[in-house]
């Protein structure tokens, strides 16, 4: 078996990377701030005219067809430029699932995403907090046994604050009406948790790299007592410690996205493994390179903070590490397939 990207994936992400480097800087993002705009409309634009919004869709939807570890890998690096639009749930909760929906439901997507170009916002109880509502054509909402495709004026809504200022939140008070459904709900539903959970482990994965390029860029900039401080031991330490669990996630996430494109059965459980080391490595970036900063490190003209933030809102997105060990071990113990890494991992 060959462990390897093929050319196509790697060019997809390297497209989206140069893209970002351009488009999604952090003064583009305290500028949101300081407008209270952090949705982008001149941004999301350019990612259509990019082509990755409807990447993923079938050719017939006119999209090109792309599979979920290119989508992965683009998303990667969604994260490590903290982008605030939401193009990751676009991609996965959407795009990815639009064949899995009942045929009602999905038409109504259809007539209002155009190709997906524009925003549907997706609320699921294991996320109920849809983002950037108001800038969405539509709102697809899952209760516990039903999907509800709403339109603008078939809810009422409140806005609700966020850690992270790119994040506008909302909270759904009151269907008024809907299209909704019961057909086809528990594999739609598992579809769209597993694929919720994957994105925001790669949306983490993207930001802890971040957090410990920044970092390591700073500490061999500071100096004490003569000399850089990323030539102290102690700090050398707290940095690679962050840079084994990044490296220890990463393979998690990509078996994950391979797992979806190849159907497996275990799916749900390799995406919430995923997450799981996803949060673990992202937790420890935030503690160790805060540290590696100093008192400077969360001040305004830092740049650490703006990751910070979105690590930890995702990190509770889509369930929190305490979740996922749930998920795990709930299905590994109701599993008669042998525990071990040649077996379940």
């Amino acid at each position: 078996m060959k462990f390897v990207f093929t050319e196509e994936q790697l060019q997809f992400q390297e497209t989206m990377k140069g893209f970002l480097a351009q488009e999604c800087t952090p003064d583009s993002i305290r500028s949101g701030w300081q407008e209270n705009k952090p949705f982008n409309a001149k941004r999301w634009e350019a990612i259509c005219d990019l082509g990755v919004l409807g990447a993923n869709l079938k050719e017939e939807d006119g999209g090109l067809g792309i599979d979920q570890i290119a989508l992965t890998l683009m998303i990667e690096e969604m994260g490590y430029v903290a982008l605030p639009e939401p193009v990751a749930e676009q991609n996965f909760l959407v795009n990815d699932i639009l064949g899995l929906f009942p045929a009602e439901i999905q038409e109504a997507i259809k007539s209002k995403f155009n190709s997906g170009m524009d925003y549907i916002a997706v609320a699921h109880p294991h996320n109920p907090h849809p983002v950037f509502l108001d800038d969405s054509k539509a709102l697809i909402m899952f209760d516990e046994t039903s999907c509800h495709f709403l339109e603008k004026g078939d809810y009422d809504s409140e806005e609700i604050k966020s850690n992270d200022p790119s994040r506008v939140l909302s909270k759904i008070h009151e269907i008024k009406s809907s299209i909704h459904s019961d057909q086809n709900f528990v594999t739609l539903n598992q579809a769209v948790i597993s694929r919720g959970t994957l994105q925001s482990a790669a949306l983490l994965i993207g930001l802890a790299q971040k957090m410990l390029d920044l970092s390591s860029a700073y500490v061999l900039d500071r100096n004490q007592f003569g000399k850089p401080i990323g030539s102290f031991q102690a700090v050398k330490h707290m940095l690679a410690d962050v840079a084994v669990a990044i490296e220890f996630a990463r393979p998690a996430i990509y078996r994950a996205s391979y797992s979806l494109f190849d159907h497996n059965s275990k799916s749900a459980l390799h995406c919430a493994h995923a997450k799981y080391m996803a949060v673990k490595a992202a937790e420890l970036a935030c503690k160790n390179c805060i540290q590696a900063h100093g008192a400077m490190g969360y001040t305004w003209e830092m740049d650490l903070h703006i990751y910070m933030r979105k690590a930890w809102s995702l990190m509770a997105c889509w369930g929190n590490d305490d979740q996922q060990q749930k998920i795990i071990f709930n299905t590994l113990k109701s599993s008669n397939d042998e525990i071990g890494v040649l077996y379940t991992f």
